[in-house]
């Protein structure tokens, strides 16, 4: 079965499921007796499904109860997008012990990982801006296109937060900036009222700062697909189902049902300089089916494809999981559900916000 034909049936029942309640599941795994012999890939890539990663606390230059609360709001955030991806974070009070370390390890280029625990990525966060701002708009008339006239719109209040931040991450123990992340988000909140001062309480401002920290996080997949996991195939069945190979990763790795990921293949080249080199390339996607009986095991699952893939598959080759929330890939159509409506309000300063 085509993969574009099993994505748009699944579709289908997932909207059939949203409106009677049923439940809806990929197709079985073919039996053992279909399996198709593969050609062994050039290079076979050791999976990357137990990526430890340390976060630490992001850095703020404002000691307050407000600035703990962005800086909370926004390492929770990260630790969740972490979190999805399978990797095993640090914990938490050790991750504040290494933080001075390593930043003098990045900035010397020594690093030791004496007493050190294992750990493949470290994340770094700087936040530049976070702004709070309020603004009273008097009684007016306004034109309304859906009416096609002027109408009456009640005098209100408006807020507004903000939050601009950075974040790196950094491989270990060789201390090389893999990707610098730029996080945008804003949480906006009104009211219809007469007073012009705009009351508003502490946690209510503290609620909205939260959730435009939050809000920055998950409306970006780079962080979730740089520390995405990474499996190798081994195995390949061939029935009525469709194509589908066997991955080596599963349930104890994080794999959840409807995972979307990219097949790349390794091939040794000679370069200019008549050395040999390992080149990557990409040749398709799938899709982890969603079988709760045998379609994910705690170390293994099966990923349908589309059957024109089947002749490019070889064991060994690598699967790389693909993350893209509906949220940031379809834009306008889900915005509404997915985070507060964008207002243009006035900005305040980032010592502005802890007045209030």
């Amino acid at each position: 079965m085509d993969i574009n034909m099993y994505k748009k049936a699944f579709v289908a029942l997932a909207v059939l499921t949203a409106i009677t309640g049923c439940k809806s599941t990929g197709p079985n795994v073919c039996s053992a007796s279909t399996r198709v012999e593969l050609p062994v890939s050039e290079r076979v890539v050791k999976g990357t499904a137990s990526t430890k990663v340390i976060i630490f606390e992001p850095d703020l230059k404002v000691d307050s109860d407000k600035g703990k609360t962005i800086t909370a709001a926004f390492h929770q955030s990260l630790s969740k997008q972490v979190d999805i991806t399978g990797s095993n974070i640090v914990d938490r009070s050790l991750a504040k012990k290494l933080k001075s370390e390593l930043q003098i390890a990045e900035a010397s280029g020594i690093y030791s990982s004496e007493g050190v625990p294992v750990a493949d990525f470290a994340i770094f966060t700087d936040i530049g801006v976070a702004s709070f701002s309020r603004e009273f708009k008097a009684a007016h008339k306004a034109y309304d296109p859906t009416q096609d006239k002027r109408v009456y719109v009640a005098a209100a209040c408006h807020f507004e937060a903000k939050i601009e931040a950075s974040t790196r991450a950094v491989s270990l123990p060789d201390m090389l900036t893999l990707d610098q992340i730029e996080f945008t988000g804003d949480s906006s909140h009104s009211y219809d009222t007469t007073n012009s001062h705009c009351p508003i309480s502490n946690d209510q401002i503290n609620s909205m700062i939260a959730k435009a920290a939050k809000y920055s996080v998950t409306r970006s997949d780079e962080l979730k697909n740089l520390l995405a996991p990474r499996a190798s195939i081994v195995e390949m069945r061939q029935c009525d189902a469709g194509t589908m190979v066997r991955i080596d990763m599963g349930s104890r790795h994080g794999v959840e049902p409807e995972w979307d990921v990219d097949f790349i293949t390794h091939e040794k080249v000679t370069n200019y300089a008549g050395e040999i080199e390992i080149e990557t390339s990409g040749y398709g996607e799938g899709e982890v089916i969603n079988n709760a009986e045998h379609g994910i095991k705690p170390n293994h699952s099966w990923v349908i494809i589309d059957r024109s893939m089947a002749g490019k598959v070889k064991r060994g080759d690598t699967v790389k999981v693909k993350f893209e929330s509906a949220c940031n890939s379809m834009g306008s159509f889900l915005g509404s559900f997915c985070h507060d409506a964008d207002e243009t309000i006035s900005d305040t300063s980032l010592s502005d916000l802890f007045k209030f």
